[in-house]
């Protein structure tokens, strides 16, 4: 983690199935508030049917009995797990500006935003293999609105090890005066995120063996 963590900031991370966000909800030692799919932040109907339809059958590719009775469930207390990570709730196509106008609001009280930008459609992956640019527009619309070019911080959770590591901060201003559009500043950041599991994975945070 950076000796200085911005309270102004977006961090990017990885999901990691279910264990991402509650692990650097009790770990980060960062007040902040994420980005989650708005369904979950329904009545139980509606929590019901993604957690089965998407998470499970889609992302985790189980069966449809299985995902039903773990859905069912996991639907009737999923809203206080959501409600206590202090969950933005993220929406597709012209909705994402409900999303994105909220967390300036929460950016603008100092506290900082995470987002899982990874396309987890297919399921979850220790290698990401693309970026949604949402993380992107809203620091885009942040520096339109209050001309703060926002610290972006990569960051990853490492299932196997439980480690969490964070890299260092980068900025859209920086990457577009490169002449980037914002989908390839996206996978600029997938990269560093990436980076990050491969430094993990080669043992470069690991703690030295006692003797």
């Amino acid at each position: 983690i950076p000796d200085k963590v911005e309270e102004k900031a977006i961090f990017v991370s990885n999901h990691c199935s279910k264990q991402g966000p509650m692990i650097l909800e009790v770990y980060l030692p960062y007040f902040h508030a994420k980005w989650g799919a708005h369904e979950m932040l329904g009545n139980y109907k509606t929590r019901f049917h993604y957690l089965r339809d998407v998470y499970y059958i889609q992302k985790k590719k189980a069966g449809k009995f299985s995902s039903t009775i773990k859905a069912g469930f996991e639907a009737f207390f999923s809203i206080y797990f959501y409600k206590g990570m202090k969950i933005i709730g993220t929406y597709q196509s012209a909705q994402l500006l409900t999303t994105i106008n909220n967390s300036i609001k929460v950016i603008e009280n100092n506290i900082p935003v995470m987002i899982f930008p990874e396309n987890s459609n297919d399921g979850y992956e220790d290698v990401i293999g693309e970026f949604f640019s949402g993380f992107v527009l809203l620091a885009e619309r942040y520096y339109k609105k209050n001309q703060v070019d926002l610290p972006i911080y990569p960051m990853y959770f490492h299932e196997k090890k439980r480690l969490v590591v964070m890299g260092e901060p980068c900025y859209v201003q920086e990457y577009k005066k490169q002449g980037l559009d914002k989908d390839q500043i996206s996978d600029e950041f997938r990269k560093k995120v990436n980076d990050l599991y491969f430094q993990i994975e080669a043992g470069k945070f690991d703690l030295p063996k006692k003797k």
